[in-house]
C-alpha cells in the first residue's frame, strides 16, 4: 500500500509538471533561426512588449526569459536613456542551423540576474598616474589630454570586450581604434594597462594592432569639399557607459562642436558588442548642418595584406583584409560589414599630415549610419589561420546580421 501511495504521488507530480509545461507552451514566444548557420544571438524585447506578455508579480521580482522547460536564459535589463528604469530586456541564446526555440517571460528574483556571469564589459579607467586608475561611467574632455601631466587614461581611453575579442579607442584627438586579441573568454581588459604590458602576448591575449595615424579598426572621419577630416573632439568630447553584462555592452561617444571645414556639427558614435560575436557595431548620428558631408570609416593598412570585397545576403556587403598584420607577426583578418553594397573605396596617403595608411570606405551623406567592424586573430581561433577561413567567418557574420532571429 505504501508503494501505491508513492506511485500515486509521482503520477500527481508528473501531471502537475505536464500542466505547467502546457501552460508555458501556450504563453510561449517562437524564435526562428532562418539560416543554415549555428549562431549565438542576442534577442531584444522592448519594455512595452514585455509588459504585454508578462503581468509581473511582487516588487521583489523582475522579468526574464526561460525555456518552456523552465531553464533560465541569461538576460539583462538595459536602461538606455539613463532615467533609472529599464527600457529593453536583452537575452542571449544559442541556435543550431535552422533551429526554432520557444521561450517564455518569467519572474526572477532580482538576485538571480546577478548569477549570470558577465561576458561583455566597457571599461574606462582615469587617474593621475600609473598604476592607479578609477573606473568612470561618464567622462568629459576638451583639447588634448595627452598634454596634461596630471592625467592618465588606462589603455589611453575606453575599452570594450566580449568573450571573443576586445577593442579600445584613443580618447584624444587621434581617435583611432585598436584591437585586443583574446585567448580567454573572461573579461580581462579592466586589469590591463596599469602594471602589465599589453603589447606582449600573455595568457589572456595582447594588443595586436599598430594604429599609427590611420583610422585603425573602424574609427570615423568626415569627408567635406574633397578634404578628409579626422573626428578629434578637440572642442569637447564625452564618454558614457550605457549598459554591460552577460548579454551585451553599449557605450556612447559624443563629439561636440566638431569643426569640419567652415561648418560645426555634433557627432554621436554609439558602439555596442554582444556575446559570441567577432565584431562590434557602430551607430553614428551627425547633427547640425551636415549638407555636403559624407561619413568615412576604414581599416588600417600598415602591414602587408590582401583585400577582398565580399557580397553578402540581402544586399549587404563587406570588405576584408588578411595577412600577417598583427603585432605578434601572425595572421590577422579585419573586415568592415555594411548594410549596402553601394559604397566608394579609396586609399589614404601613405604618409603626411592627417589620416594615413588606411583602406577608406565612404558611407555617403545623411545623418544616420550603421556599420560593423570584425576581427579574427589566428591565436584566438583556428578558423582565422587562412584567408579563406576568415572570409567564411565574415560571410557567416554577414548572414546573422542581415537575417536576425525571427520573433513570432
Amino acid at each position: 500500500m505504501k508503494n501505491s501511495w508513492i506511485l500515486i504521488g509521482w503520477i500527481a507530480m508528473a501531471a502537475i509538471s505536464c500542466k505547467q509545461e502546457k501552460e508555458m507552451e501556450d504563453d510561449s514566444i517562437l524564435l526562428v533561426n532562418s539560416i543554415d548557420v549555428a549562431r549565438t544571438e542576442v534577442i531584444v524585447f522592448p519594455r512595452s512588449e514585455v509588459e504585454k506578455e508578462w503581468s509581473g508579480s511582487s516588487g521583489d521580482s523582475i522579468p526574464g526569459l526561460r525555456t518552456v522547460a523552465g531553464e533560465a536564459i541569461p538576460f539583462q535589463l538595459d536602461d538606455l536613456d539613463g532615467d533609472g528604469n529599464w527600457d529593453e530586456l536583452s537575452a542571449v541564446i544559442d541556435f543550431a542551423p535552422n533551429e526554432e526555440k520557444k521561450v517564455v517571460f518569467s519572474a526572477f528574483a532580482k538576485a538571480e540576474q546577478a548569477s549570470f556571469p558577465n561576458t561583455t564589459d566597457v571599461h574606462f579607467g582615469v587617474g593621475k598616474a600609473k598604476p592607479n586608475a578609477t573606473e568612470v561611467q561618464t567622462y568629459e574632455r576638451t583639447g588634448d589630454p595627452r598634454e596634461l601631466d596630471s592625467l592618465f587614461f588606462q589603455m589611453e581611453g575606453p575599452a570594450w570586450e566580449n568573450d571573443k575579442l576586445g577593442f579600445r579607442i584613443y580618447f584624444d584627438p587621434r581617435n583611432g581604434i585598436d584591437i585586443f586579441g583574446k585567448t580567454t573568454a573572461q573579461p580581462t581588459l579592466a586589469q590591463q594597462g596599469l602594471t602589465t604590458d599589453y603589447h606582449a602576448q600573455e595568457d589572456w591575449g595582447m594588443d595586436i594592432l599598430k594604429v599609427g595615424t590611420s583610422l585603425g579598426a573602424g574609427s570615423i572621419a568626415i569627408k567635406y569639399e574633397d578634404s578628409l577630416y579626422r573626428v578629434t573632439g578637440t572642442n569637447g568630447a564625452t564618454f558614457k557607459t550605457i549598459t554591460e553584462g552577460p548579454v551585451r555592452a553599449i557605450f556612447e561617444l559624443h563629439y561636440k562642436d566638431e569643426a569640419i571645414g567652415d561648418r560645426i556639427v555634433d557627432i554621436i558614435h554609439t558602439i555596442s558588442i554582444e556575446k559570441g560575436d567577432w565584431f562590434y557595431k557602430s551607430d553614428v548620428v551627425v547633427n547640425g548642418d551636415a549638407a555636403g558631408m559624407e561619413l568615412v570609416t576604414g581599416i588600417v593598412d600598415l602591414k602587408p595584406n590582401v583585400g577582398e570585397k565580399i557580397a553578402l545576403t540581402n544586399g549587404y556587403s563587406a570588405y576584408a583584409t588578411f595577412g600577417k598584420q598583427s603585432e605578434n607577426d601572425d595572421q590577422l583578418g579585419m573586415a568592415l560589414i555594411f548594410t549596402t553594397d553601394d559604397l566608394t573605396e579609396s586609399e589614404a596617403p601613405k604618409e603626411g599630415a592627417g589620416i594615413t595608411q588606411t583602406h577608406l570606405w565612404n558611407l555617403g551623406g545623411g545623418n544616420e549610419f550603421t556599420y560593423y567592424f570584425m576581427s579574427g586573430w589566428e591565436a584566438s581561433d583556428s578558423a582565422f589561420t587562412t584567408a579563406r577561413g576568415f572570409t567564411n567567418e565574415v560571410k557567416k557574420a554577414g548572414s546573422t546580421i542581415a537575417k536576425p532571429i525571427l520573433i513570432q
